[in-house]
């Protein structure tokens, strides 16, 4: 059998299996509308700009692409569900949408738990989708249709132990992460690092994401007597709590950041203050930065303005980095079905998109993805930055430019 029936048999069998339930996919529709869902977390614990930002992107991507004519000839129409960062609600809001709505496509979510406990939903109707996660147990098996936006913690993890040990000449590191599934990852990848290099891991502590003081666990890292910390943390309000608890500490030590501190940086300024950044990297995409007296992220830029005059209230509190993320995945999608002629099934998008993702241009960077990776961005799209200088629209300086 081969692969285009091989594929054409598992359309068919999750659509039997659908069959009270489920109409037939956008791919097969006879009307000139597709729907486009959005699966984020609006409400609840993990609520935050960032969910509210890549609602924005795909909206603000939506209505450029309908007004140019749509996609393969259809407009789009957004259908909105909350998963309310809760995975059990998560299920119900992805049932909806791929049963009830019969959406074409799904963007969302920004939380690997509640992806991978909705996986089997999407994964059953064969719909494509795009989200932010990093946990590296979405594997292209788990989840065959889904691609992500983020940088995982592996990328993220080894850049960071470059900056703490080549850079900073760290020898002894230590450890302070959420507890969620992309951290453990992270925190798994690091030690794996630190073990080729020979340096030593002091300690690691975890906190609750959402904790605002991480003073018992910063006050044990301190005992360990580490040269340098690294900080994996999921959102800015985390990052800008973890460096507060420190700075009131009057630790002096540097941390090595992840992207969170880079890319919210304005955030983690607003809680901790701008002195708390002074011995701090982060790391952020290529496409969000600029070099002093240098190159400056002319289409990032460009993207700020045109999001701050579709939505002036919600651009003003947004993350514009998952605005761009989402707004590129937007226009990644709509390539991914004009190319393999007009088809919205799973299978054909995941296709085209492993084997033509890096012919489309974005703002935030050069695709880079595969059959194995359906991480949509890896190493060379990462650069460390100095979180404290930023630009306009809050891009941040490069290190050694």
């Amino acid at each position: 059998m081969t692969r285009s029936h091989a594929k054409g048999m598992r359309k068919f069998l999750a659509q039997v299996a659908l069959a009270c339930t489920l109409p037939l996919s956008g791919a097969y529709a006879a009307d000139d509308t597709a729907k486009i869902g959005l699966f984020l977390e609006l409400t609840g614990g993990s609520a935050s700009t960032t969910s509210e930002a890549s609602q924005l992107g795909v909206e603000l991507a939506i209505k450029e692409i309908n007004e140019a004519g749509g996609v393969a000839g259809r407009k789009l129409e957004v259908v909105v569900a909350d998963t309310q960062t809760d995975a059990t609600v998560g299920v119900g809001e992805m049932k909806r949408l791929v049963l009830q709505e019969d959406v074409d496509f799904v963007f969302g979510p920004v939380i690997s738990q509640v992806f991978m406990a909705a996986a089997p939903v999407i994964n059953q109707a064969q719909t494509s989708s795009i989200g932010s996660t990093g946990s590296l147990a979405i594997t292209t098996e788990f989840a065959p249709y889904y691609f992500s936006t983020l940088i995982n913690a592996e990328v993220q993890a080894r850049k960071m132990v470059s900056e703490a040990v080549d850079v900073q000449k760290a020898k002894k590191v230590a450890i302070l992460s959420d507890t969620g599934a992309q951290a453990k990852d992270f925190v798994a990848e690091v030690k794996r690092e630190l073990e080729k290099r020979g340096v030593e891991l002091t300690g690691a502590q975890e906190y609750q994401y959402r904790a605002t003081d991480m003073t018992p666990q910063l006050l044990a890292l301190r005992q360990t007597k580490p040269d340098e910390i690294l900080f994996f943390t999921s959102s800015g309000e985390d990052g800008g709590h973890a460096l507060k608890s420190l700075n009131e500490l009057g630790w002096d030590v540097h941390v090595t950041g992840n992207w969170s501190i880079g890319a919210f940086a304005e955030i983690v300024e607003r809680i901790a203050g701008k002195e708390a950044l002074a011995q701090v990297t982060g790391a952020n995409y290529k496409g969000f930065t600029y070099c002093e007296g240098g190159e400056q992220p002319t289409r990032f830029l460009e993207l700020v303005a045109k999001a701050k005059e579709f939505a002036p209230d919600r651009a003003e509190r947004a993350s514009m980095t998952f605005v761009a993320l989402f707004y590129d995945a937007a226009y990644l999608m709509k390539a991914a079905v004009e190319g393999n002629g007009g088809k919205w099934d799973g299978p054909s998008i995941t296709a085209w998109i492993e084997n033509n993702a890096s012919s489309v241009e974005g703002v935030t960077g050069e695709y880079k993805t595969s059959a194995e990776s359906h991480f949509l961005y890896d190493a060379n799209s990462v650069v460390t930055v100095n979180p404290g200088k930023r630009g306009e629209a809050n891009i941040q300086e490069r290190v050694g430019c």
